[in-house]
């Protein structure tokens, strides 16, 4: 008898489903649901876990937080404690009779190293049982068959390495998390979290958060010209754009009452834009985020896709198609559907020429394996739509555009229009994410002399840089080389549970935020820079190819660890004096509209209900009102309408947070929320 064990249960019902050469049979122990079938002519039980099933803990002696033993925590050997006693049940009963177990998880570090928690069980009651791994980057039944008839050795340098990161992220994250906390007596729930990736992740995001408020306006001016050519109008500016000389533009405010322009030169040149390079894991999260998803929710909606055998593995450093890769095999299930019919037959007319960009030997790009026969949820139904639309548009025609530049000469002075016009939209018709906007031009002959019909100025400032978006973060963190493609979504996902960051997609740090960090950088730059953490990434690279144990790359990072550690502790009176100084803003929304003290967040000791109220109070009794169930916390963002900070607000049984204004004066109207919804009728949905 065989014993397969697969990561989750989606997937283990689909291995079960897809490879069965008999009927299936299910039963469950506990919570437990697990499969029995004959695969490859063996009698086959096919069970579940739940991702890892032990967790990496420091020993029951430092439960309790001090400052004493922060030191002697540095050195502790870690324990491997069972979690999922229900499953760990489960393998011991069927692992007993077994005498070939197949792991079955995701063929990645993680998975490697959720494969042998897995092993270790079956030996603790089995210790004859041959063990073997099916390797696989989606669950179809044709790579499912193919990986389980060509079973390898499971790879112990994959999972060391994912054992090294876990206990290196354990040791950092306990000790400083525990001295943060404790300097700056936040304990219990409302600890301060410190992490390896997660802290130098936090600082890039304040430290562009910090340009942003040392910003200073610079003052510039705009000129353009509404130039009329018989059957309508077009605008042409000047060569530079913005003009900071105020003496330049004083010499364009002479020619404001010009009535003619000139045409220089019409010059055209035609461009071709290559279709998209398949999706790899960051890619695919820029996309997702660039079409209103967060990071942490598309990869959760993915994973599930996965799971259930409709995509490939969505964790993949990879662009180009391997040679395995059966694409006519894609495109004819693609084909099936009306969405896609049209495109697949129009691309299986010309010979395929995937595009590519880097490759990797863990997995394929992204991309779609099977359409869905049931009714998905709506927002899994556009992820799988825009990996199946990327896909496509990797095997598409180039794009062709005429791109128009016309130059002229409005008293002397130099303006210029720019055009563009696609001639040939290519692979932009199927991948209707990518956005792209004409501005069409007449078509102007060179010496011609049209009509002005005014020159207008405008004076505007200088914006600061812009805030990182969920999905630039993912790409500066792959370029920095912070955390992992399957680690990354949950660093943002943990920033914002922490309240150190805005839940939206804009990634807005809280004073929070800005403390510990500042407090970091002054006392150790190695834990706020992205080198430490890029450097042991490289190490735990090198446990992967076998050239580096475990045990070095663990035990050298606890000798960064103390030194990071000393040098905080020698300053330990100024991190609680900043820390303290920093916490009393999270309370505070802003000023008050009528007094100019602050507004802070107030929970009654009378009624206990929370409400927003000003520091003048009794001079002062402006207050406004809070939800009374749920979790809410200060947003770093304000409300355009009065500055006052808003709130992020979650149902106790929710997963999604609201971000609102809780200032009554800018509730809209019941006639603006008319005009609303009316606008909202004529507005044709976006596609997303």
């Amino acid at each position: 008898m065989q014993l397969i064990i697969a990561e989750k249960s989606t997937a283990a019902e689909t291995i079960a489903k897809n490879l069965a050469e008999t009927p299936i049979k299910s039963e469950e122990l506990g919570a437990v649901k697990y499969w029995f079938t004959k695969i490859k002519g063996e009698d086959s039980i096919v069970i579940p876990l739940k991702g890892h099933i032990k967790d990496v803990r420091y020993p029951e002696i430092f439960k309790k937080w001090s400052e004493a033993t922060l030191n002697s925590m540095i050195s502790a050997k870690l324990e491997y404690v069972p979690t999922a006693l229900d499953n760990i049940e489960v393998i011991k009963r069927f692992a007993k009779k077994a005498n070939k177990v197949i792991i079955a998880t995701d063929y990645d570090t993680e998975g490697e190293s959720i494969g042998f928690e897995a092993v270790d069980v079956v030996k603790s009651v089995n210790k004859t049982a041959k063990i073997y791994r099916s390797v696989f980057s989606s669950l179809t039944e044709k790579e499912l068959n193919e990986a389980f008839s060509n079973l390898k050795k499971p790879d112990k340098n994959l999972s060391d390495s994912a054992d090294a990161r876990r206990e290196i992220d354990l040791i950092i994250g306990a000790v400083l998390t525990r001295f943060i906390s404790l300097a700056s007596e936040r304990l219990g729930n409302a600890f301060l979290s410190v992490g390896r990736v997660q802290t130098p992740t936090l600082a890039l995001i304040v430290d562009r958060d910090a340009e942003r408020r040392a910003f200073k306006p610079q003052k510039y001016w705009r000129f353009t010209a509404d130039i009329n050519y018989g059957k309508g109008n077009f605008l042409a500016e000047t060569v530079d754009g913005k003009i900071f000389e105020e003496k330049t533009a004083d010499s364009f405010r002479k020619i404001k009452g010009a009535k003619t322009a000139k045409i220089v030169s019409v010059t055209k040149k035609t461009r071709e834009v290559l279709p998209p390079k398949p999706f790899n894991t960051t890619s695919f999260l820029r996309s997702a985020a660039a079409v209103g998803f967060s990071v942490p929710n598309a990869m959760r909606i993915v994973q599930g896709l996965y799971m259930r055998g409709y995509v490939s593995y969505p964790r993949t450093d990879s662009e180009a198609y391997p040679p395995t890769l059966d694409l006519n095999e894609i495109l004819d299930e693609l084909g099936k559907s009306n969405s896609y019919s049209k495109f697949v037959i129009d691309i299986k007319k010309r010979q395929l020429h995937p595009t590519k960009g880097k490759e990797a030997k863990d997995h394929p790009p992204i991309h779609p394996v099977k359409v869905p026969k049931e009714k998905l949820p709506t927002q899994d139904m556009k992820i799988f739509d825009l990996i199946s639309r990327r896909f496509l548009a990797t095997l598409s025609e180039s794009s062709k555009e005429e791109l128009i530049n016309v130059k002229l000469d409005i008293g002397k002075k130099d303006f210029v229009a720019r055009g563009s016009k696609v001639i040939t939209p290519g692979w932009r018709d199927v991948y209707i994410y990518s956005k792209y906007e004409e501005n069409l031009l007449p078509e102007i002959k060179e010496g011609s002399v049209l009509k002005i019909n005014s020159i207008n100025e405008s004076e505007e400032e200088t914006t600061p840089p812009t805030h990182y978006s969920q999905g630039g973060m993912m790409k500066l963190m792959e370029d920095l080389h912070l955390g992992t493609k399957a680690t990354r979504p949950d660093i943002l996902k943990k920033l914002m549970l922490r309240r150190y960051i805005s839940a939206s997609r804009t990634l807005i740090p809280s004073e929070m935020a800005f403390a510990v960090i500042e407090n970091l950088e002054k006392m150790s730059s190695d834990l706020t820079g992205p080198k430490l953490t890029a450097a042991l990434e490289e190490e735990m690279k090198a446990i992967e190819l076998g050239k580096k144990t475990k045990e070095q790359v663990v035990n050298d990072s606890r000798v960064v660890v103390k030194e990071i550690l000393s040098k905080l502790m020698n300053k330990k009176k100024e991190v609680k004096e900043l820390m303290h100084k920093a916490l009393l803003q999270q309370y505070v929304f802003g000023k008050c509209p009528k007094s100019g003290g602050n507004l802070r967040l107030i929970i009654s000791k009378k009624t206990h209900k929370r409400f927003v109220g000003c520091s003048d109070y009794p001079k002062c009794h402006f207050g406004m009102p809070l939800p009374q169930s749920g979790y809410i916390f200060i947003s770093p963002q304000t409300c355009s309408k009065c500055g006052i900070h808003m709130i992020e607000w979650r149902g106790k049984e929710s997963r999604r947070t609201y971000i609102f204004c809780v200032n009554p004066a800018c509730k809209p109207k019941k006639e603006e929320l008319k005009g609303k919804k009316t606008a909202a009728k004529a507005k044709k949905p976006e596609k997303v």
